[in-house]
């Protein structure tokens, strides 16, 4: 139990202010042109169907499974801070819990597997491209999209229950020890 606690406690997560927005999440793949994938080519433009198209070549390529876009999920102008202490680390709030998150800034792509254990984006800059111009103040991210649907957020109350559980198991079993 006590490894359980201490291993919960060491979860390392960026801050903004007093909400803490999770760690990095990891950078999968990113590209200035959709048809440069090895896994072949998706057509002209930057089209939903286009996206879609790198992002699931992405995803094989990868050994993962291939996944959906909802156009009406995506966001456009997405606003971004920086997080408490970094010049680098950017961060943003989700729409929803998604397994991934794709990018687009002029004509960058990106796309990000999220931590599902919170509904935020937190990209470190200096891990991609320049093209992306991340972070300065000028700039916003021309549009986000969720990948994947929705992922499931275990709420900290049970969290919280689970841990007093183990807790009172402990002390039972303690009880009929003596």
């Amino acid at each position: 139990m006590a490894v359980a606690l201490a291993w919960g406690g060491s979860a390392s997560a960026y801050m903004i202010g007093s909400t803490d927005v999770g760690g990095v999440d990891t950078l999968l793949g990113e590209t200035n042109d959709l048809n440069a994938n090895p896994s072949g080519s998706c057509g002209p433009g930057n089209s939903p169907s286009t996206e879609l198209c790198w992002i699931n070549n992405l995803l094989t390529d990868l050994g993962m499974g291939t996944t959906t876009y909802v156009e009406g999920d995506k966001v456009e102008d997405q606003s971004y801070t920086t997080v408490d202490g970094s010049s680098s680390i950017i961060a943003f709030e989700l729409s929803s819990a998604t397994e991934y998150f794709f990018i687009k800034n002029s004509t960058w792509y990106g796309l990000f597997q999220n931590s599902p254990e919170l509904d935020w984006a937190v990209i470190d800059t200096s891990l991609i491209a320049a093209g992306f111009n991340l972070p300065r103040d000028e700039f916003t991210i021309s549009h986000i999209a969720p990948i994947g649907g929705t992922v499931e957020v275990p709420e900290p109350g049970t969290m919280a229950l689970l841990a007093l559980g183990l807790v009172a198991m402990s002390c039972r079993r303690r009880f009929m020890k003596s």
